[in-house]
């Protein structure tokens, strides 16, 4: 199954983009750990969708939500048209020190089985895959 949501490139939208993920999620399919899951998965595209927006997002533009379910696994796609990053080059945060933001990225790879990120002339492509065991 495959939703897709689009929505304007301002912090608003999280308002949008979070219920959207919640009705998403509820499909997913009977397995082992199914409320943990959904919890880390509700999580992890918050942290997407808010990275898209606050530092890859051009005002006026829109960021492209899509999830693609299938019986094994979820593959999460956020889109968005700004200047892009690399994502090797994001530093783990000290998980010792307290610091404010930079935590995004961490907890993606944390919980998800492939974070994949790919910069082209069309768009910024963020692709997080996590597969399940069936009951």
């Amino acid at each position: 199954m495959h939703y897709l949501l689009e929505i304007p490139a301002a912090l608003e939208s999280l308002r949008i983009a979070a219920p959207f993920t919640t009705a998403v999620l509820q499909e997913l399919p009977e397995i082992r750990d199914r409320d943990r899951i959904i919890r880390e998965l509700t999580l992890v595209a918050s942290e997407a969708v808010t990275n898209a927006l606050c530092h890859g997002s051009v005002t006026g533009l829109t960021i492209r939500l899509e999830y693609d379910l299938a019986p094994d696994a979820i593959i999460i796609s956020v889109t968005d048209y700004g200047s892009g990053f690399d994502l090797e080059t994001v530093v783990p945060p000290d998980l010792v020190l307290f610091q404010e933001g930079g935590y995004g990225v961490y907890i993606m790879k944390s919980i998800m089985d492939v974070v994949s990120y790919e910069k082209t002339d069309d768009g910024n492509y963020l692709v997080l895959r996590k597969s399940w065991e069936r009951q």
